[in-house]
C-alpha cells in the first residue's frame, strides 16, 4: 500500500494563492458592478450583513380597478425588518390609523449621497391608495416604529411599480424615485432627500390610453429611459434629465403583419451585449395574433423591430446581472424562457426552456407540483457562473410545498427542469422575490405568513420567518448605506 503525500509543494503554493484571489476578485466584481437594472438597488445586494424588509397589508385590501383601499378588523400594514442570521423579526414600523388604509406595491431602497459626509438611506415604497411612503431605513433597522416614517407624498391614480434612478456613474439627476401611475398613465418623480412634495409629476408614459406600465432605464442607455403600456402597442423613450417623451415605435397591428403584432407592453428588459431592448408582448384573440417578446434596436434616428420572438410568450422578462442571457418567465405555460443576447446589433435567439415544474404537472393544478413560476432573482458564484431563484405561484400549497425553484447557469442545456426548495407557498399569482447579502428572500402565506429565505450560495433552504399578516413585498435592505451609487459623485 502506498502512502500518499497530501502535502502542497511549496513551490506550487504562490500559484494556488493567486488563483484564489483571482477567484475571489470575479467574484467581487461580479456582485459589485451589477450592470443589470430591474428596481435600481441591485448594487447594494453584494453587501452582507443587511436585512430584508418585509411590507405587510395586515388587514388592508385595495379594489385594484377602482384604486381604492379598505381596512377590516385585526392588524394594521407593518414594515417589518428581518434578521436572516437570526431568523426572525428584529424590528417593525407600525403603520396606525393615522395614515387610513396603506396597501403596498412596489418599495425600493435608495441612497442620498453627499458631496462630503457619508450616503443616508432610504426606503421608498408605493402604496395603492395613491401614496408615497418615505422611511428612514437606519431608524427602521434600530427599532424607532412609527418614527421612522417620515413622510408621506400623494401621486397619480393606482400607483404600482416604483424605480430608483440613482446618482450613478457620475450622472442623473443627484438621485430620484420614478413612480407609475396606471390609473393617469404617467410617472410622479420624487427627488431623494427633498420630501416636501412630488418634484416633476405627470411624465406621460402613454400615447393616447393610459395603463399599466413599467420603466427601463441603464446607465449604458443614459440619458433615456424606456417605458411600456399594457394598454397600448407601443414602447416610449423618455429623456431622464428633462422628463420629455422623445420618441416611440408604434408595433403594428395583427391585419398589417401578424408576425410584429403587439396589443400592449409590459416587461422590459435590455442587454449590454447588444445593446438591445426587449419588451413583453400581449397579443389579441379577437383579431389573431400571438403573444411574445419583442426585441428592439434604440440605435439610430428611429427605434427598430429586430424581432418578435413568439417562443418567449410570457409576460415578464429581465435580463442576468451580467446582461448576457435574456430571461423570460412565462407562468400561463409554466416555463422559462432564456435567450442568449450575442455581440452588438446581433438578434438574440431562444437557447433554452426550462419547466417550472416536472412534466409541466402544474398546470394540470396537481396539489403536490410545484411551479408556474412569478418572478426572478440572481445571485452570482465566485467560479462565474449564476443561480437563478424563480418564485413559484402553484399550487398554494397549505403546507409550504410551493416554495422557489433555480438553475444554475451551468447546467443549462443539460438541465430541463427547476430544482424545487420547498418551505413556502404564496398566496396570490404575484410573488416578490429579492436577493440580498448572502441569501435569496421571497414572501410566503402558507403554512403562515412571513419571508421564505435561501442560501443564495447552495440552493438550501435557510429557514422561514413568520411576520405579520398578509406579506406582500420584500427588499433588501443593507445595515448601512454602502455608497455603491456615490463612487462618482
Amino acid at each position: 500500500k502506498r502512502n500518499l503525500n497530501l502535502t502542497t509543494p511549496t513551490s506550487i503554493l504562490p500559484l494556488i494563492i493567486a488563483m484564489n484571489i483571482a477567484a475571489l476578485l470575479t467574484f467581487a466584481l461580479a456582485l459589485g458592478a451589477v450592470s443589470c437594472v430591474q428596481h435600481g438597488d441591485e448594487r447594494h445586494a453584494s453587501v452582507p450583513g443587511g436585512y430584508f424588509f418585509a411590507f405587510t397589508n395586515g388587514n388592508c385590501t385595495a379594489n385594484r380597478a377602482l384604486g381604492t383601499t379598505e381596512c377590516g378588523d385585526g392588524p394594521r400594514p407593518t414594515i417589518d425588518v428581518v434578521d436572516p442570521r437570526e431568523m426572525k423579526v428584529v424590528a417593525s414600523v407600525p403603520i396606525t390609523e393615522t395614515y387610513g388604509p396603506v396597501v403596498w406595491a412596489d418599495p425600493v431602497y435608495m441612497e442620498k449621497c453627499e458631496e462630503s459626509g457619508p450616503p443616508k438611506g432610504y426606503v421608498l415604497a408605493n402604496e395603492r391608495g395613491g401614496r408615497i411612503v418615505i422611511i428612514d431605513a437606519a431608524k427602521a433597522i434600530a427599532g424607532a416604529g412609527e418614527d421612522a416614517i417620515i413622510t408621506t407624498l400623494p401621486m397619480g391614480d393606482r400607483p404600482v411599480h416604483g424605480y430608483a434612478i440613482p446618482h450613478i456613474d457620475g450622472q442623473g439627476n443627484v438621485g430620484e424615485f420614478w413612480s407609475h401611475s396606471d390609473g393617469d398613465g404617467h410617472f410622479d418623480v420624487v427627488k431623494l432627500g427633498f420630501w416636501d412634495d412630488i418634484h416633476v409629476p405627470e411624465i406621460t408614459a402613454h400615447v393616447e390610453t393610459p395603463g399599466h406600465g413599467k420603466l427601463l432605464w441603464d446607465s449604458d442607455l443614459w440619458p433615456y429611459g424606456y417605458a411600456s403600456n399594457t394598454a397600448e402597442p407601443y414602447l416610449m423613450e423618455i429623456d431622464l434629465r428633462n422628463y420629455n417623451k422623445t420618441r416611440h415605435i408604434k408595433f403594428t397591428t395583427h391585419e398589417e403583419e401578424p408576425d410584429s403584432h403587439c396589443m400592449g407592453t409590459h416587461g422590459l428588459a435590455y442587454s449590454k451585449y447588444n445593446k438591445h431592448i426587449y419588451a413583453t408582448c400581449s397579443g389579441n384573440d379577437t383579431v389573431g395574433g400571438e403573444n411574445g417578446l419583442v426585441e428592439v434596436n434604440p440605435e439610430g434616428d428611429e427605434m427598430v423591430l429586430v424581432k418578435k420572438h413568439t417562443n418567449a410568450r410570457g409576460g415578464q422578462v429581465y435580463e442576468s446581472l451580467d446582461g448576457k442571457w435574456i430571461v423570460a418567465i412565462d407562468k400561463a405555460n409554466d416555463e422559462i424562457v432564456f435567450l442568449e443576447a450575442r455581440g452588438t446589433g446581433e438578434e438574440s435567439s431562444v437557447e433554452y426552456v426550462v419547466a417550472a415544474s416536472k412534466d409541466h404537472c402544474a398546470l394540470g393544478e396537481e396539489p403536490s407540483c410545484a411551479g408556474m413560476p412569478d418572478k426572478v432573482a440572481f445571485y452570482p458564484l465566485p467560479d462565474g457562473s449564476m443561480n437563478f431563484y424563480f418564485s413559484l405561484t402553484s399550487p398554494q400549497n397549505k403546507n409550504g410545498t410551493d416554495g422557489v425553484g433555480f438553475i444554475n447557469s451551468k447546467n443549462l442545456g443539460t438541465q430541463d427542469t427547476l430544482t424545487n426548495i420547498p418551505g413556502g407557498s404564496g398566496g396570490s399569482k404575484y410573488r416578490s422575490i429579492y436577493s440580498g447579502g448572502d441569501h435569496v428572500a421571497t414572501i410566503m402565506a402558507h403554512p403562515y405568513d412571513g419571508i421564505m429565505l435561501i442560501d443564495g450560495a447552495n440552493g438550501k433552504l435557510a429557514g422561514t420567518v413568520e411576520t405579520n399578516t398578509g406579506s406582500t413585498r420584500v427588499i433588501y435592505v443593507p445595515d448601512e448605506p454602502t455608497g455603491k451609487y456615490c463612487d462618482q459623485l
